[in-house]
């Protein structure tokens, strides 16, 4: 029982209101979570798609990773690193 308390916060948090996700059935199609209810069955309400979902029906969409080059790139004014993208 402890697992599935557990497993149930780790799609909580991972599944939380306004992550990104990819219906694997529609690859390509890219939809936010809008809530995680464990009450409900399925679990996860999404934004566009009427349909509720479970996880195993999503891919998850990382968000952009921001890059720093903090050797190359210093903003002599402020001696600030600049986003390089």
């Amino acid at each position: 029982m402890g697992y599935n308390i557990w497993n149930e916060g780790r799609e909580r948090a991972i599944y939380h209101p306004g992550q990104k996700v990819e219906l694997k059935h529609r690859p390509g199609i890219i939809d936010t979570v809008v809530a995680y209810d464990p009450s409900n069955v399925p679990p996860i309400v999404l934004e566009i798609d009427p349909q509720p979902r479970y996880p195993e029906e999503l891919n998850l969409i990382s968000p952009p990773r921001m890059v720093f080059n903090w050797l190359k790139s210093r903003n002599k004014a402020t001696n600030h690193p600049i986003y390089t993208g």
